[in-house]
């Protein structure tokens, strides 16, 4: 595909993922979104796109314009936009806050998917809406990742795609 493509298709769907992710934040301040999984969260954003096509397979959501293993990016197709969904597997985050060090992991044991709120190019860093595990808070939480810090482990940032959309 190329990058006019995907910005068609991020046009027609993207921006609609986006605007649901962000409604559902306001809403898990008071009620459980989804089954409070990962996946869920991503499940419930779906369910209020229209023409929104379900995962082909598990952690599978569209076609794929950014891939990283480590430090090594091995695609990177388009830019970043929200709406796009990221999945991180197994991923161990390191670097710096300010003057403050921090190790983040995320996906460790099931693979950690939310949908991108905002894209930042000049720092390379994302905010993802995400299920909150914690228990007592929101059912939903905005995260940063900085892809620069991913020391071990892959995160991949999807396209999500309508129903008459092929990858």
């Amino acid at each position: 595909m190329t990058v006019d493509e995907l910005r068609a298709a991020w046009d027609r769907v993207g921006v609609y993922v986006a605007e649901a992710a962000s409604g559902l934040l306001e809403r898990s301040k008071r009620t459980l979104v989804g089954n409070g999984s990962y996946e869920g969260f991503v499940a419930e954003v779906l369910a209020q796109v229209p023409n929104a096509s379900p995962p082909h397979a598990p952690g599978e959501y569209g076609f794929l314009v950014y891939a990283q293993t480590g430090a090594q990016v091995h695609t990177r197709l388009a830019d970043i936009m929200p709406g796009d969904v990221v999945v991180l597997r197994g991923a161990r985050l390191k670097g710096h806050k300010g003057l403050q060090s921090y190790n983040m992991s995320a996906g460790e044991s099931a693979p950690c998917v939310g949908v991108v709120s905002e894209f930042d190019a000049k720092k390379v860093k994302l905010k993802a809406l995400q299920a909150n595990q914690r228990v007592g808070q929101a059912t939903v939480e905005s995260v940063s990742y900085r892809l620069e810090d991913l020391k071990s482990g892959t995160i991949k940032v999807r396209l999500f795609r309508n129903a008459d959309f092929r990858c």
